[in-house]
């Protein structure tokens, strides 16, 4: 009974929304960091490598996942499809999600890339990812209806429960199979009892259920899922390309410099993720000027946040590095600020594209992720045998430059035709 309170009742919806999605967006930021910090202590050279590996293939695996319907879910105030119509689609996505999880890494054991820890280690982190993506429905439901305060409680209590668990499970055991599976349970469990209570207090018309209009929505929403997907792979890419060539232990190594990347990217979340139904809300009553005043706002934050953490990185992000995980990264320091400028211009994009897709005009945006993605997989292994890790680091953000150049300039065209279209 006081979970469920605790889950249902807040004094402002919207600021509980701000606050509990803010702070999931911070565990989410800095899940993988506090993680890494236990493995690295214990085992730098092998398991924090595989660990590394295995969230950035359990990331990727998320997008197919989720299938970029949240965004389009929590803007769709017009309610297009039904609850059950976004509920079954995203059945059907997340099986799509744990067929290519199994495929992969049977593909990467089966030639001899993997060995059977590196294998069962990436699995279950898939399948941690897995819950992310099923959960994502519901609290896109929740958002649809201004209650995004429940979906962020939720994922809240979870991560952090989650995060903890596995911090301390390998630090007892030193064994990152078992340690992934425990906590794989609990995470499952603390799924199913948290989202149940949260269901059976908010009643919503689940609506009609067409499978013609779940085809509709997948159609629609393929060019945002392939975006996610691409994004996600390029924010990953240098991971992949120093997985195909370099050992565990390099992975590791650099790594540590990128972990800050994605830092910049999620952090940046809780600054407009909160108000994306707002902003939808604004665009579809026509509010054109003010819609475009709030973006310049949005973008405004970004880059200061972008800076802020430049700034302090150039002074202070080796040595809190290695204080962090015990290594020692000296020599590092360029690498470390062209990766931090490359973050932020990855929150860029994320923004832009979330932007587009309230506009509706996310059919454009996959075009600029099939360059860059091309280029990392021509080149992106090749960069790395040629330059090591300050190349890759160039080549990522150069490829990050590119596509928020290019996305900025779609949302110029957009909003030079709204408003001639007043």
């Amino acid at each position: 009974m006081v979970i469920k309170n605790f889950l249902i009742h807040s004094k402002s919806i919207g600021k509980s929304s701000y606050l509990w999605n803010s702070a999931s967006a911070m565990l989410n930021s800095f899940q993988t960091v506090v993680i890494l910090m236990v493995i690295s202590r214990i085992d730098p050279v092998n398991d924090a490598g595989i660990f590394v590996i295995a969230y950035a293939i359990g990331n990727l695996m998320l997008t197919i996942g989720r299938y970029g319907i949240r965004q389009f879910q929590a803007s769709d105030v017009v309610e297009k499809y039904s609850y059950r119509e976004y509920y079954y689609s995203r059945i059907l996505t997340t099986g799509l999600m744990l067929a290519i999880s199994l495929a992969y890494i049977g593909f990467e054991y089966g030639t001899g890339q993997y060995d059977g820890n590196k294998s069962i280690v990436v699995l279950l982190i898939c399948l941690v990812k897995w819950i992310d993506a099923f959960e994502d429905v519901f609290h896109g439901m929740l958002q649809q209806h201004d209650r995004l305060d429940i979906g962020g409680k939720i994922l809240t209590v979870r991560l952090f429960l989650y995060t903890v668990l596995y911090m301390v499970l390998y630090a007892v055991t030193k064994d990152l199979i078992l340690t992934s599976l425990i906590s794989l349970l609990v995470s499952f469990a603390l799924f199913v009892l948290l989202n149940g209570m949260a269901l059976k207090s908010f009643p919503v018309e689940k609506g009609e259920l067409s499978f013609r209009k779940i085809g509709a929505m997948l159609w629609e929403c393929f060019p945002l899922f392939g975006s996610t997907f691409l994004i996600m792979y390029i924010g990953n890419a240098p991971k992949y390309a120093i997985d195909s060539v370099l050992s565990n232990q390099d992975q590791a190594s650099f790594n540590y410099v990128f972990m800050p990347v994605f830092v910049i990217s999620l952090l940046s979340n809780f600054i407009y993720q909160p108000v994306l139904n707002k902003l939808a809300v604004i665009w579809n009553q026509r509010e054109t000027s003010r819609f475009w005043k709030l973006i310049a706002k949005y973008i405004a934050a970004i880059l200061g946040l972008t800076a802020a953490v430049a700034l302090g990185g150039y002074f202070l992000g080796i040595p809190v590095l290695n204080l962090i995980y015990g290594v020692h990264l000296e020599g590092y320091l360029l690498h470390l600020e062209i990766l931090l400028v490359g973050g932020g211009l990855l929150a860029l994009i994320n923004f832009f594209t979330m932007i587009i897709t309230i506009v509706r005009f996310q059919k454009y945006l996959i075009g600029g992720y099939i360059i860059v993605s091309l280029a990392f997989l021509l080149f992106g292994s090749k960069c790395v045998q040629a330059y090591g890790v300050l190349g890759i680091s160039c080549f990522y953000t150069l490829s990050m430059l590119f596509l928020a150049l290019l996305f900025f300039l779609l949302l110029v065209a957009i909003a030079r035709r709204s408003s001639k279209n007043q």
